[in-house]
């Protein structure tokens, strides 16, 4: 469990959030600056979605019984949207007809990193599977507007600077937004702390909402 937990936050925001800055950077070194303030509504939505069923739960232990789902994963949801689009981007630069390997191999490795690790470790199977759908249909949405788009090849010191940071941030410590949801859930709900276990819930599945 413990070693599951280690890679599963490898899909937190301290890893996946400058990942996702560098997929803008990226795009705007293109001069496809629109197409980076495309990418940045699109991680945006991704994120109020999880951070509002989040703050729901954590706020008024709102959830879907019937789904087993408490909160959306956002560690399932960043590594399937945020992974994928950046290998699409690293793929498109050696060949562009490899983007759409570079799709389906994405999706296949961060469902299967999803189930294996985050529902191991972090959240229940159900939670983790809708985090992934989450990321999964944003990162086709956000793949298939770039289709629409001729960009140029990202320039390489660009490209080496923004794979430097994303190496270096696997390596500072992990944290998570968890104690800012629950201060902003407990202060917009009035209760006396945030929900952590869904009252359907009982038995031994993973509970770090």
């Amino acid at each position: 469990m413990e070693s599951r937990l280690y890679i599963a936050q490898f899909a937190g925001i301290t890893v996946m959030l400058p990942a996702a800055l560098v997929v803008a950077g990226w795009l705007w070194s293109t001069a496809s600056r629109k197409l980076a303030l495309v990418w940045l509504g699109v991680l945006s939505v991704a994120y109020f979605v999880v951070g509002l069923s989040k703050v729901l739960f954590k706020g008024w232990g709102i959830g879907l019984e019937s789904l087993d789902i408490a909160v959306i994963s956002g560690h399932a949801m960043n590594a399937c949207l945020v992974s994928t689009v950046v290998l699409s981007l690293l793929l498109r630069q050696l060949d562009h007809r490899l983007r759409w390997l570079a799709l389906g191999a994405g999706l296949l490795s961060t469902w299967w990193f999803s189930i294996q690790y985050v529902a191991q470790s972090i959240h229940p199977l159900s939670e983790a599977i809708a985090g992934a759908v989450v990321g999964s249909a944003a990162a086709c949405v956000f793949l298939f507007r770039l289709e629409k788009k001729q960009i140029r090849k990202i320039p390489m010191p660009v490209l080496a600077l923004g794979l430097v940071v994303i190496v270096l941030s696997t390596s500072i410590p992990k944290y998570t937004a968890e104690g800012v949801l629950n201060s902003v859930a407990v202060t917009l709900s009035g209760a006396e702390k945030a929900f952590t276990r869904p009252h359907w819930r009982t038995s031994g599945e993973p509970s770090r909402l």
